[in-house]
């Protein structure tokens, strides 16, 4: 799979991700190869490229749940769009409540594990798109502390789709620079537009004072990165709000940049420094895949494994069958443990997993009642 910018496709292309329009309507669906009206369209949707299939590469695979996060996904962009325009242009906006039902319905209601994936952002849609994700983040994560008030998962919800709307004023010159080239100055300028966009929804909306103070708090944490002290009880909606943002900033496909595996954003998130409450943060491996069951990881000393069963106890140590020696170990055993760490996931270019062969050889294995060994190093 290759990233191909809109400016260099080619007839006979063959697209690896769907296309949908505004309304959630399948446009182009994975394989299809383009024609020049296809190639015309897809400029005229404003996108600044599509993942491409290189000539002899099969499809990989994508599930009934991955076609319909990507469906909503498109849909709700537009919509939240048009709710940051209302505000923006000093109207109530009409379709938040509704929004905020939809992406409750659809994440917040906890039971099984989201498979989140990453679509591409451009400085044009940035905005909306990290919005809507901390808003689909928080849901989950919220579903997954329960029990809690479904009233205050509602208002994290709302707070996540409406906190960066100031963003949307910030000039290209800094929207379109990586992370790493951010000068000081550009940090408080994007700090301030932030506290300019809060101003705007507090003047223009309606909204419950939860929302508000949500939205407060959540700027005034991302501007100080150390958060809240540790003795002090954690408020847990500006907690959930403060891991969604930086889970979906550090994972997030922008153009010209690449994004951090969630496995790296998951220990940034776990480490003690960054003072994210760690409830939350458990929560949200509960509520989301970060190393599950059939992927493709590597190991701290290069080599790969598959992970064969996970651990719910902690993520970071299931049973793997290593591809070095054709073994299993388990990296809940300490012993284990201390030889063999899990240092990040094989991911394709859009951050979804490689699922491999070996996982499927496993399976078989165990049906037609082949014995596995658990290994220790050095054993």
């Amino acid at each position: 799979m290759i990233f191909v910018p809109a400016e260099e496709l080619k007839v006979g292309m063959r697209l690896a991700k769907p296309i949908f329009n505004k309304r959630g309507v399948l446009l182009y669906d994975r394989d299809t190869k383009l024609t020049p009206q296809g190639i015309a369209s897809i400029k005229n949707f404003q996108l600044i490229g599509i993942y491409a299939l290189e000539p002899a590469e099969p499809m990989p695979p994508m599930t009934d749940e991955d076609r319909e996060f990507e469906r909503f996904q498109t849909m709700s962009v537009f919509t939240l769009q048009e709710i940051m325009n209302d505000i923006r242009d000093g109207r109530q906006p009409a379709k938040l409540e509704q929004l905020c039902i939809d992406v409750l319905r659809q994440f917040g209601k906890g039971g099984s594990k989201l498979t989140f994936t990453q679509n591409l952002r451009s400085p044009e849609d940035t905005v909306y798109k990290h919005c809507l994700n901390t808003a689909i983040l928080s849901a989950a994560i919220y579903a997954a502390l329960a029990p809690q008030s479904k009233t205050q998962q509602r208002y994290t919800v709302m707070a996540a789709l409406l906190h960066d709307i100031g963003s949307l004023e910030i000039p290209d010159s800094v929207t379109k620079k990586k992370s790493s080239d951010l000068t000081e100055s550009d940090m408080e300028l994007i700090a301030r537009k932030r506290e300019e966009g809060y101003r705007m929804i507090r003047d223009n909306c309606d909204l419950d004072s939860e929302v508000m103070k949500d939205i407060s708090y959540l700027l005034r944490d991302i501007r100080d990165m150390n958060g809240m002290a540790d003795n002090k009880a954690p408020d847990f909606q500006v907690e959930t709000l403060k891991c969604a943002f930086v889970f979906d900033q550090m994972t997030a496909m922008k153009y010209g940049e690449e994004p951090q595996s969630d496995i790296a954003a998951y220990k940034y998130l776990h480490h003690p420094v960054h003072h994210i409450n760690q409830q939350v943060v458990a929560a949200l491996a509960k509520a989301i895949h970060i190393v599950p069951v059939g992927c493709s990881v590597v190991f701290t000393d290069g080599t790969k494994g598959i992970v064969l069963t996970d651990n719910p106890d902690d993520i970071l140590r299931p049973f793997v069958l290593s591809y070095r020696d054709n073994m299993i170990y388990n990296l809940s055993d300490g012993k284990v443990f201390e030889k063999m760490q899990i240092a990040d996931v094989v991911k394709t270019m859009d951050n979804r997993y490689v699922m491999t062969d070996e996982y499927k050889k496993y399976q078989e294995g165990l049906k037609s009642g082949e014995e596995k060994v658990i290994k220790r190093p050095g054993s």
